[in-house]
């Protein structure tokens, strides 16, 4: 037997080098922010929000160019192969058990069966953590990859879908969506987000990009502020107002990011000056900000897959038509939309 074609085990971290892990991340974190990175931090998040804050800031520590990573199977998949000399990106993968707990009421009092037994149930338990591998775009070859293409001279591809993804997303949290007039909203004013009515009002006749960027910063008001927690977790003092501007404007420009729309009028520069505080704060905030950004990206893509799969549906039934019927001239070909891929590993 050859002994080549076993499988390769993984070592797991040890606490040790977790630990020297998350302290280099941390402070990779913290000169992302006060060297005026922080935005670069957010698009970033856009295409890679669907692994943890943790092991994003992980990705970028290795690779800060890094855009769009995946495992070699997915890369695969998506018809690119790694190129011949490339060092993968480590990620934190978690070692899962399963272990059986008795239940126990508010009291604390063990819940028994009919036979007078504690009653049980299965969880899983993270009982560490090992490296698995990940490769950036820029390291493989093959396919061209889908993805959004926006002029603002041209509409916003499948904006509709866009704007359907979103809705379904707050839709779920009470909120629907409206257009309103100038008069309404006020001069200067492209949206609000009503949280005692729980109504998104966006301004009627602006370009698919204001509308799309600025439904979306809308959707993280009504997502992170609805009601609105207590106490902020980041490094500075604010007043609620600014810090609230400030998450949703981050979770705007994150789905913006993945989308592919225009980012260039997203300006986080003020921001440098929070990293003087406790990074341990400003951390929970990003991952909330990761949170929210996940839940609007997850909406519009569930909506695109459904929409995919209706239009595949469509093209056997034409080709059988055509068959049926032949005509003289060249039938013409199903439109397709491109969308960018947000596949997981």
């Amino acid at each position: 037997m050859n002994n080549n074609n076993k499988n390769f085990e993984v070592k797991p971290y040890s606490k040790e080098e977790v630990e020297k892990i998350l302290t280099e991340i941390d402070n990779k974190l913290t000169e992302f922010i006060k060297s005026d990175k922080y935005k670069d931090v957010l698009l970033a998040m856009g295409n890679l929000g669907k692994y943890s804050f943790t092991n994003q800031i992980y990705i970028l520590l290795q690779n800060p160019d890094a855009v769009t990573v995946n495992g070699m199977k997915q890369w695969n998949y998506l018809g690119r192969s790694i190129l011949p000399g490339q060092k993968a990106l480590k990620i934190f993968s978690p070692l899962v058990t399963k272990e059986e707990v008795q239940l126990a009421d508010s009291d604390g009092n063990l819940i028994l069966d009919e036979d007078g037994n504690p009653k049980t149930k299965e969880v899983e338990r993270v009982k560490g953590f090992k490296p698995s591998f990940v490769f950036d775009i820029s390291q493989t070859k093959g396919k061209d990859l889908d993805v959004f293409k926006f002029n603002e001279n041209i509409t916003v591809e499948d904006k509709e879908l866009i704007i359907q993804g979103l809705s379904n997303v707050v839709n779920n949290k009470g909120f629907t969506i409206e257009y309103a007039s100038e008069k309404e909203l006020g001069k200067g004013c492209y949206g609000l987000c009503d949280y005692e009515n729980k109504k998104i009002k966006l301004l009627e006749g602006m370009s698919d990009l204001q509308t799309v960027s600025t439904l979306v910063h809308e959707c993280g008001h009504a997502l992170a502020h609805s009601p609105y927690r207590d106490i902020f977790d980041g490094l500075t003092e604010l007043p609620s107002r600014d810090i609230r501007e400030v998450e949703a404007e981050s979770i705007a420009c994150v789905v913006c990011s993945h989308l592919g729309l225009d980012t260039e009028n997203f300006n986080f520069s003020y921001i440098s000056g929070w990293a003087d505080g406790d990074i341990n704060k400003f951390r929970k905030n990003m991952v909330r900000i990761g949170m929210y950004s996940g839940d609007l990206i997850e909406g519009i893509d569930s909506v695109f897959a459904q929409a995919k799969k209706e239009r595949e549906a469509v093209k056997p039934e034409q080709e059988a038509e055509s068959f049926v019927e032949p005509i003289i001239q060249e039938p013409q070909p199903i439109k397709r939309t491109k969308r960018k891929e947000a596949v997981a590993v």
